[in-house]
């Protein structure tokens, strides 16, 4: 391991024994990896953000994200369906992005291109998610993913202390009694004529479904004779949750 990831592991393994140790630890990110750094803590029941911490080039928007930006963010929601280390360009399609106040008014505003994020906890009321942050005209290097595979797991450790202390040593075990009703939502894609979905598919939260139907309207954008259609998502009784774009 090179000196900056050491310091880095080192800065992580700090946050991990006290909570002032954060900003530390994902500044010695964004100076040894990428441009910027994120870790958002949201709560299940309001979508809010209940705790984040910034660094780089996302640092001062910090207050813009938590007062109004947490609820319309599209991607983490990605996070959730598939708990791995993924590219926002990955999932999210251009022309979704083009229309979202989020990443139009936030992310680009940063300075930011593209995000690679996971989601590192999941406790009964709170998600945990972080990132790192691709500059416009920039690349992140080519480790750089490997790389944060290899911090999963001090991050999770320092950010279970990190939970304990925002929100109460129960909140990072969860309770097998609890299980979340999972609810069938139908995928239907339409322009002048309809393609209704009859079969659909569960999922537990509206989150993942609208997810779900981001990646099938890439998947549709990508074969090329979809544009001007529109994936709408309704659940079991009929009522719509979202409509995107192809």
């Amino acid at each position: 391991m090179s000196r900056d990831l050491s310091r880095v592991a080192a800065n992580i393994r700090d946050s991990e024994r006290a909570a002032e140790a954060w900003p530390e630890a994902l500044k010695s990110m964004t100076e040894a990896l990428a441009p910027g750094a994120a870790c958002i803590v949201t709560n299940k029941n309001s979508n809010s953000a209940d705790w984040v911490c910034f660094s780089g080039l996302s640092e001062r928007f910090k207050s813009d994200y938590v007062d109004h930006f947490a609820p319309l963010d599209p991607f983490l929601p990605h996070l959730n369906v598939a708990p791995r280390w993924i590219k926002m360009s990955d999932c999210l399609p251009q022309s979704l992005l083009r229309q979202s106040e989020w990443y139009n008014d936030f992310v680009l505003a940063c300075g930011v291109r593209d995000i690679l994020g996971t989601r590192l906890i999941e406790t009964p009321s709170h998600l945990v998610y972080v990132g790192v942050h691709q500059q416009i005209g920039r690349s992140l290097g080519a480790d750089v993913e490997k790389v944060m595979k290899e911090l999963t797991s001090p991050l999770r450790s320092a950010m279970l202390r990190q939970m304990e202390r925002l929100f109460g040593s129960t909140q990072s075990k969860p309770n097998p009694k609890v299980s979340a009703r999972r609810i069938r939502y139908y995928f239907h894609v339409s322009n002048c004529g309809q393609f209704l979905d009859e079969t659909g598919e569960e999922f537990s939260s509206r989150e993942e479904a609208i997810a779900r139907a981001s990646v099938l309207a890439a998947e549709l954008t990508k074969e090329g004779y979809w544009s001007g259609y529109a994936i709408t998502v309704t659940d079991e009784n009929g009522a719509m949750v979202a409509r995107l774009p192809v």
